[in-house]
């Protein structure tokens, strides 16, 4: 018996030191990898954490280097596979939890993302990246006030982590709450200087604003120097050719190539480009894989992934790439690469579409408008670009989905009306709010439906608001996220379509007269107040414009009390939108190639002198 039992014990000594041997191998090869790492050479990385793995196969270690090094290749699966075996070689490990909970995010797998991430904070509460991560998970899941308690919580355990401040703030501007999000973004850029996308969310915010056009324009010319100060030097030379009439190299530089009103605008562009005489790349600062940007990678001749590259390799791509004309499509929107544009790596750069204000940048040649959004003579110097204008409008519409339109007999409904609110919450201001409280008051038989209020404190801010104007709660009705087909469906269930302002809808308006639903712009004073104007010009609607809110109100009373009339437009108004300019896809981009011309030609004439 004690024969057998010390045969054991030896054995399990000989295992451990076998064990211990093993994993003295698997730290030498994973610190060859971290240097292959280092240097760029990612497959070679990966053969040798597969080695490390083989050699000790129970090692967590070797298992988180090697998910991380897939991940990195955007192997998601297998990185995911590496991820957990890692978790289940050392459940106690929060280092494995936490980057296997980053994991699953990516791969949009929440709900468990959060069991893991509360597991590594339990394990590790001093680790201030376990509640951002959390927090994050909470945002997407659309629950604000737990978000908020884990950023807290990281601002407890480090108040100097620029992140946790920018990222708190940034809920804080979601929100609405803009003096506590001011706070947090200037404590954040007192600690980064050079993390401009924090100023870029306090532009941002600017536009959901009542605020004069001349006091936004100069907070976006102060904030573009800054920018352009954190940003490589300016180039002022170029290898590209001086021909005006040669093939051009367009590209289009976006983070919102999926299901995004930028990425479903600029697919006719695309597709109606000439390639004979326009060679197109599109720039995709976002790196999920999605249905929109799978389709956009089919339209366009070349398709190149910057959302891992660094500003200068994204510089050095577009000037290896040779590009003639470099379109920004974010503005200060999320994910947008404006330090890139800073330095001017393209001779000509534009910006369209994704942001409807100046970048304020220097650098920034061209801002494509049009004569609604932006009348002659009168906004030039609210922009630090000069004006390129559309003949007709800005945006060629295409609908996300080809919903039928909703019978509608306005012979049942003539004593019964459904306003509905199709836009992001946030963009329904105090002042809107006022005015569609002001409606519904002058039309007794009638109630509000508000689409995508998915946050409570969004849910919260609107049945005060309802208090405030004194608006029976009863009379609103607030849903949440849905399917683009329950989308189309309850935008064409409504009488009557309500925009809002300053910030109007753009998408939103299109998708209401495309189900046959009227909607009354008001003519705002800044270019992002004027999109609906825009719209309803260029549709030939006159009588659905008011040029003031007393305007706006009367006339959303008077289509409320006329069934009539809203017939006529149920019946008409797909007709009229797609015999118009705003979805003649084929004129529009034949326009746009004749602007990209002449500003190329100026920019070759420009190169004699």
């Amino acid at each position: 018996m004690l024969t057998r039992l010390f045969k054991r014990k030896a054995a399990d000594a000989a295992e451990a030191a076998e064990d211990r041997n093993a994993v003295l191998k698997a730290d030498q090869l994973i610190e060859q990898g971290h240097a292959l790492e280092d240097q760029g050479h990612l497959e070679a990385a990966l053969a040798v954490y597969e080695d490390a793995v083989s050699v000790a196969a129970n090692y967590a270690r070797a298992h988180l280097n090697l998910g991380h090094v897939l991940r990195e290749l955007r192997r998601w699966e297998q990185s995911e596979r590496a991820n957990r075996r890692a978790v289940a070689c050392e459940p106690e490990n929060a280092g494995a939890r936490l980057n296997l909970g980053l994991l699953l995010i990516n791969l949009g797998k929440l709900r468990e993302a959060e069991d893991h991430l509360t597991v590594a904070f339990r394990l590790d509460p001093t680790r201030v990246e376990v509640p951002i991560v959390l927090a994050d998970v909470y945002e997407r899941l659309q629950r604000p006030d737990e978000a908020e308690a884990q950023y807290r919580i990281a601002i407890a355990i480090d108040p100097h982590h620029s992140g946790a401040l920018r990222n708190f703030g940034m809920l804080c501007l979601r929100h609405q709450r803009f003096d506590q999000a001011s706070d947090l973004l200037a404590r954040a850029r007192a600690i980064d200087p050079e993390a401009n996308d924090m100023e870029s969310s306090v532009l941002f915010s600017l536009n959901f604003d009542d605020v004069d056009s001349r006091t936004v324009a100069d907070r976006h010319r102060a904030i573009g120097s800054l920018i352009a100060s954190a940003s490589p030097p300016r180039f002022t030379r170029w290898r590209n050719t001086a021909e005006p009439e040669r093939k051009l190299k367009v590209a289009y530089v976006s983070g919102d190539f999926l299901v995004h009103p930028v990425g479903l605008f600029l697919q006719p562009v695309l597709q109606h480009h000439d390639f004979r005489k326009v060679e197109t790349y599109c720039y995709s600062n976002y790196e999920r894989p999605n249905p929109i940007a799978a389709s956009l990678r089919k339209s366009s001749a070349h398709w190149r992934d910057i959302s891992s590259m660094s500003d200068a390799q994204v510089i050095e791509l577009i000037r290896d790439d040779a590009i003639d004309i470099l379109v920004d499509l974010s503005g200060h929107t999320n994910r947008n690469r404006l330090q890139v544009f800073a330095s001017h790596p393209a001779p000509v750069q534009i910006t369209w579409l994704g942001y409807l204000n100046t970048t304020g940048l220097e650098a920034m040649d061209y801002r494509i408008c049009d004569r609604h959004t932006d009348p002659p003579g009168e906004v030039e110097a609210l922009y630090t670009e000069k004006l390129i204008r559309m003949p007709d409008s800005q945006w060629c519409y295409v609908p996300w989905y080809r919903a039928e339109q909703v019978p509608h007999p306005p012979a049942a409904r003539a004593d019964f009306v459904v306003f509905g609110s199709f836009n992001q919450v946030a963009k329904i201001s105090d002042s809107s709010f006022a005015a569609w409280a002001r409606i519904l008051k002058a039309v007794p038989d009638s109630k509000l439906i508000v689409l995508d209020v998915d946050q409570p404190a969004a849910r919260y801010r609107l049945q005060q608001l309802a208090l405030l104007n004194d608006v029976a709660s009863d009379r609103i009705e607030l849903r949440r996220r849905e399917s683009l087909a329950s989308y189309y469906s309850a935008v064409g269930k409504c009488d009557i379509a309500l925009d809002t302002f300053p910030y109007n809808g753009a998408t939103t308006t299109l998708d209401a007269l495309w189900m046959g639903v009227p909607i009354i712009a008001l003519r705002g004073e800044r270019s992002i107040s004027r999109s609906g104007y825009s719209i309803l010009k260029t549709l030939d609607a006159e009588d659905l414009i008011a040029d003031s809110i007393d305007r706006y109100v009367e006339l959303n009373v008077r289509l409320a009390a006329d069934p009539v009339w809203r017939s006529d437009f149920r019946s008409t108004l797909r007709k009229r939108l797609e015999s118009s300019a705003l979805m003649d896809a084929p004129k529009f981009v034949t326009a746009l190639e004749q602007r990209f011309r002449t500003v190329w030609s100026t920019w070759c004439n420009s190169q004699g002198t």
